[in-house]
């Protein structure tokens, strides 16, 4: 299941929290699942992961700006050349 949150389209928009969060989940849903599982605990674990895939949608509607995890080679660029113009001027 991890390997499969880590190739979904949400996990883009993940931040540090959530990755902790899903990583608690699923521990706690191996624990219960190694064990005996009530429905209890396996309503639990639904929560956990409906609240996950609905963490991106409720940050957007509370205003938090969220963006992919990705270089922009664009900004790299223009920030070398900015740092080379102030390397000229020495």
């Amino acid at each position: 299941m991890w390997h499969a949150v880590q190739g979904s389209v949400e996990s883009r928009f993940f931040s540090a929290a959530d990755w902790e969060r899903l990583r608690w989940e699923l521990w706690h849903a191996n624990y219960a699942m190694t064990g005996s599982m009530s429905a209890r605990a396996c309503a639990a674990i639904q929560h956990g992961l409906n609240e996950l895939l609905l963490s991106p949608a409720i940050k957007r509607r509370a205003g938090i700006e969220l963006r992919p995890q990705a270089v922009d080679a664009d900004a790299a660029v223009s920030m070398l050349g900015r740092y080379k113009q102030v390397l000229k001027s020495v």
